[in-house]
């Protein structure tokens, strides 16, 4: 009898649960030195208002907005958003020490707080809250301004059966795929993200050689999957 009661009154809250359905208008951003500030868009998709906090961390995903040591701001730092609406949100940097020699990195955390909807006269309801978190990524001055010019600089070495991804640049690399030219259904690594100045091994699966052709798919500044042509050395 108490597992029939259980079971009913967890059927009854999801019934009435309500989604977050808030989302950004960009899968990372791009924050160089030089700017005073950067701008994302928020859109709310939903037929209800929704309370969105957001805030920037370092890297630990527990951060919150109370405990994070990210040297950024984020403005509003809480904005309700009309159903079918958008809002933005500005983010400013502090006074900081960031390398200057390469890029830093960042995350911009998105909570959307789904609210009651009004035509619901029941007080038995399921609220949500989702995250989302995107990376922002620092760009000092005088390092390569675009992930395209960083991706013309990678190398690809291989030493017996392991090979192995140079990143000689100040740009952090967001590798989605590696393939061989000629076996395109079998990837050779998962997504990868390569920080400046660092390497990355994967084993060789599909057996390449010296001189053969790689597929290499990475991630640009806009989000977009870009391929290209490397040659193992």
């Amino acid at each position: 009898m108490r597992k029939k009661i259980y079971l009913a009154f967890l059927l009854y809250f999801t019934a009435f649960s309500t989604n977050s359905s808030v989302y950004l208008k960009g899968t990372r951003v791009i924050f160089p030195a030089e700017r005073k500030e950067a701008v994302i868009q928020l859109v709310n998709s939903s037929d209800n208002t929704s309370l969105v906090q957001s805030w920037i961390d370092e890297g630990n995903i527990d951060s919150t907005p109370e405990t994070t040591q990210a040297p950024f701001i984020v403005t509003p730092p809480v904005v309700k958003i009309k159903p079918r609406g958008g809002a933005q949100l500005r983010i400013q940097q502090l006074a900081n020490q960031l390398p200057t020699d390469r890029e830093s990195i960042f995350y911009l955390n998105v909570l959307d707080i789904a609210p009651k909807p009004d035509n619901l006269k029941t007080e038995n309801i399921l609220q949500l809250a989702l995250r989302t978190r995107i990376k922002l990524f620092y760009r000092p001055q005088n390092i390569n301004k675009t992930s395209q010019n960083a991706a013309e600089h990678i190398k690809i070495t291989k030493v017996g059966e392991v090979l192995t991804i140079h990143n000689p640049t100040a740009n952090f690399f967001t590798l989605s795929a590696l393939y061989n030219r000629l076996d395109k259904n079998n990837a050779l690594s998962k997504t990868i993200m390569l920080p400046p100045f660092s390497q990355q091994t994967v084993e060789n699966k599909s057996h390449v050689v010296f001189d053969d052709e790689i597929l290499v798919e990475y991630i640009n500044d806009e989000g977009q999957f870009i391929n290209q042509v490397k040659k193992i050395k």
